[in-house]
């Protein structure tokens, strides 16, 4: 199972947020896969809430990403940026994308590689 991974570090700006995101969804074209893991620990947010939701808003259809994509952000530290995150995630899944949001790596990609349902039903049967 193939993903497309985007990492962000230090000041993000809404330039930043576009060209990441054109940049992710061709290389997911590129290669047939519409699994995304957004890695935003180490993100500084400076980008404005409006360039937050013109990326699922506007952006995400009008490069025609593959309304079968899946989408797991690794929450930033930083409370601006959380906030940010969660704004986000509503506002895509309000538009029918599926997007998450993890405090750590592992449970990322166990959700997208679908995983993370057969370790809850391990977990459960112990």
């Amino acid at each position: 199972m193939g993903l497309v991974e985007v990492s962000y570090v230090g000041l993000t700006t809404g330039d930043d947020l576009r060209e990441a995101t054109s940049k992710a969804i061709s290389l997911g074209k590129q290669g047939d896969t519409w699994k995304f893991l957004v890695e935003a620990s180490g993100m500084d947010f400076v980008a404005s809430i409006i360039d937050v939701f013109d990326l699922c808003a506007k952006q995400y259809d009008n490069e025609k990403l593959n309304r079968q994509s899946q989408i797991a952000v690794i929450l930033p530290t930083s409370v601006e940026g959380r906030e940010a995150a969660h704004f986000y995630e509503t506002v895509c899944t309000n538009r029918g994308w599926s997007v998450r949001l993890f405090s750590e790596r592992q449970s990322a990609i166990n959700w997208l590689t679908g995983t993370m349902a057969s370790h809850r039903q391990n977990e459960e049967s112990a």
